[in-house]
């Protein structure tokens, strides 16, 4: 305690009447002019009053030690220890005298209580795993008593942390999609070598046919011959292309119809992707617009040029037959 001598008992109590001649032969404790008055309450007991500081103060009974009612604004940088307390009247000058000292004593107390650097950035930590905004973080751990320098440092490592997590987003969807990628490119390889096949096949027949005989192996016919799951519609639609907006962020869907209802598209094309986190669409003939929420990623591939492109969300992509979401 800064006020060594201030007592808080319950045994000690305010003399209830004050003569006026009392106020004529004492001075004030804080500013010790000899403007002293007696102020009469019939409700209560009576106290002095000092018309040139304000300083108002009860008498205990048998004491002599005072108990403050009004606080001036010299003490005020004491105001907590004083207030509801008793004193001696011989320590209200040394406050007053011992001001920057104190004042300085308080302060240190208060550092020594502020939040350090280490626990701000834990605590910054822990709400960004609750899925709060670094800048959002930022402005709530001002509030709880970080300073301006440890909130705007540890935002920035958060905002560091924020962007190697993307990226690692990013890769996981990569990977992800490209599983995926691979098993259908090795269908279609599959595929093209059958169907390659087959036009070398007709290609002979047609050799050893007459020149007359007039049987022209058109690309009807030759189209005719590739497997109906791999006949690519989406090679007659137009290029896909990805426009920057999209929803809001959204939890990742659990069952293929959330998946439709949040990204576009028809149920039955969603699918679980192969890793956790993950919703895949393919559709073989006519393609559809998905949207991408906020914090979501999204790998696609052209129809036109077989290219895998990726996309952050918030996004919405046009005419695609193949996309892959990370959702997590």
């Amino acid at each position: 305690m800064v006020v060594d001598d201030n007592r808080k008992r319950t045994d000690l109590q305010p003399r209830q009447e004050l003569r006026d001649d009392w106020a004529t032969k004492a001075q004030c404790p804080l500013c010790t002019t000899l403007t002293l008055k007696v102020i009469h309450l019939q409700n209560g007991p009576d106290y002095f009053l000092c018309s040139h500081c304000e300083l108002s103060f009860e008498v205990e009974q048998s004491t002599g030690i005072i108990r403050i009612k009004n606080i001036p604004e010299q003490l005020m940088f004491i105001e907590d220890e004083l207030k509801h307390n008793w004193v001696k009247p011989s320590v209200l000058r040394k406050l007053l005298e011992n001001r920057s000292s104190i004042m300085q004593q308080k302060a240190r107390s208060t550092a020594a209580m502020a939040l350090s650097d280490e626990e701000v950035w834990k605590r910054m930590l822990a709400l960004y795993r609750l899925g709060n905004t670094p800048k959002m973080i930022e402005l709530m751990m001002i509030q709880a008593g970080a300073t301006q320098e440890q909130a705007e440092t540890a935002s920035q490592k958060l905002k560091t942390i924020a962007k190697q997590e993307s990226k690692q987003q990013n890769l996981k969807l990569w990977i992800t999609s490209g599983v995926t990628i691979v098993l259908i490119l090795t269908l279609f390889a599959s595929s093209w070598m059958y169907f390659n096949n087959q036009i070398n096949t007709q290609l002979d027949q047609g050799r050893t046919r007459s020149a007359t005989a007039n049987q022209p192996n058109t690309p009807l016919q030759i189209l005719n011959n590739l497997p109906e799951p791999l006949k690519p519609g989406f090679l007659k639609a137009p290029a896909p292309y990805v426009e920057r907006t999209g929803p809001k962020p959204a939890h990742c869907p659990r069952y293929s119809q959330q998946a439709a209802s949040l990204f576009g598209g028809n149920p039955e094309n969603w699918n679980p992707g192969s890793q956790p986190g993950s919703w895949q669409m393919i559709t073989a003939d006519t393609p559809a617009t998905i949207s991408i929420p906020q914090d979501m990623y999204a790998g696609f591939i052209n129809n036109k040029t077989f290219v895998f492109t990726a996309a952050d969300g918030p996004a919405t992509i046009h005419n695609v037959n193949f996309v892959v979401i990370s959702c997590e």
